[in-house]
């Protein structure tokens, strides 16, 4: 049995062997199915802690991973929005590096890594070799990043890119829509947003984001 079984992966792709996998922890996961099963708490306030369980996923995250064919999903972060998310000039989501590397990455393939840039490096060895790390990232900058879905808390969608700066090392969800996507999500500096991830029913990696205040309640 590989020493990483208990990682919930029910969909048809390879994940990272143990050999790149060194610095890596597995991400709990939470079952949709049983989640769906009984009646569905409502969405949590802003005060949580570092133990996820399973009645603390807002409805709306199970509800829309659920219609978009996922059967697990876990959660990334909690965020505040900051200036530099609302900007025009910047145009993108920021995602600290501690986080991409430790609730992102395990769940991504070795493929999705290079193509995001996200490959990881250590004072005692790197994970690939030198020679394909170099053109791998040449790679990952061209094309943008790795290609994923990004929804709302209504539900909207969008594909936007999910890549790593080489400078500042942090990690960004970003692209043409994203414009869009802040705008339908009625996001201002200061707000407080949950991000979850899922993968769809084909396997497609997808993020949702949605302030931890329900709009409804606030109007």
């Amino acid at each position: 049995m590989s020493p990483h079984s208990d990682l919930i992966c029910p969909f048809s792709f390879s994940l990272l062997s143990p050999s790149t996998y060194f610095e890596m922890k597995p991400i709990k996961t939470l079952d949709l199915v049983s989640k769906l099963s009984s009646p569905l708490p409502p969405p949590k306030d802003a005060t949580t802690t570092d133990e996820t369980t399973m009645d603390e996923m807002p409805e709306w995250v199970a509800k829309l991973a659920v219609d978009k064919g996922a059967t697990f999903a876990w959660k990334v972060m909690d965020k505040q929005i900051y200036a530099s998310d609302a900007s025009d000039q910047q145009n993108r989501f920021m995602i600290k590096k501690q986080i991409a590397e430790d609730q992102i990455m395990p769940m991504m393939t070795e493929e999705e890594i290079i193509a995001a840039n996200l490959i990881i490096t250590s004072n005692k060895r790197r994970i690939y070799g030198e020679e394909k790390e170099k053109g791998e990232r040449k790679q990952g900058r061209e094309h943008g990043g790795l290609e994923v879905m990004v929804y709302n808390r209504g539900g909207w969608g969008c594909l936007l890119y999910l890549t790593r700066w080489d400078a500042s090392k942090a990690t960004v969800l970003k692209g043409a829509n994203y414009k869009e996507f802040f705008r339908r999500s009625y996001f201002v500096a200061g707000n407080q947003v949950e991000v979850w991830a899922f993968r769809n029913g084909d396997g497609k990696l997808c993020f949702v984001i949605g302030s931890k205040i329900d709009l409804q309640l606030s109007l």
